[in-house]
């Protein structure tokens, strides 16, 4: 004799968040995450590639000067931090938290490539290659940590 069993699966069920305290954790996972992979390849670029990421420091009439690695920590913190609220409040208000914010961060990852494209003519387009591509390796690791660590099992 064969029982068959009905059982319905909650559709947002993997779209759960996990208490906020955990989640500042995940957001700080993030944050290091991506750091640690734009640190490494500004230094790999740096070093391999003789680039020299030289940049108006205070604004677009600013004096030229090499990035520090402080700002390249300080320029993945800041979105690591933007999007654990944001993935924070979605799980708060919204049903499906998890597929509405990757598709948030995906137009704002979009929209973050204006600032190293408008930089003025005198910074060299290496540099501005190497900073795009530094978006690049940052979505992914604070969009994926945050959404694989981020949500309840």
């Amino acid at each position: 004799m064969t029982t068959t069993t009905n059982t319905v699966i909650d559709p947002n069920q993997n779209e759960r968040i996990v208490p906020i305290g955990k989640l500042w954790q995940v957001g700080l996972l993030a944050a290091v995450s991506a750091s640690f992979a734009n640190l490494v390849f500004f230094w790999v670029t740096k070093v391999l590639f003789a680039m020299s990421y030289i940049i108006p420091m205070g604004g677009p009439s600013g004096p030229l000067e090499p990035i520090p690695a402080g700002v390249i920590i300080l320029f993945n913190v800041v979105p690591a931090i933007g999007a654990t609220i944001l993935l924070a409040l979605l799980g708060k208000y919204v049903a499906r938290p998890i597929r509405l914010f990757w598709i948030i961060s995906a137009v704002i990852f979009t929209i973050s490539f204006i600032l190293p494209i408008t930089l003025p003519a005198t910074v060299a387009t290496s540099t501005k290659i190497g900073l795009s591509l530094m978006h690049i390796i940052a979505w992914p690791a604070i969009a994926v940590v945050l959404t694989k660590q981020g949500r309840e099992e």
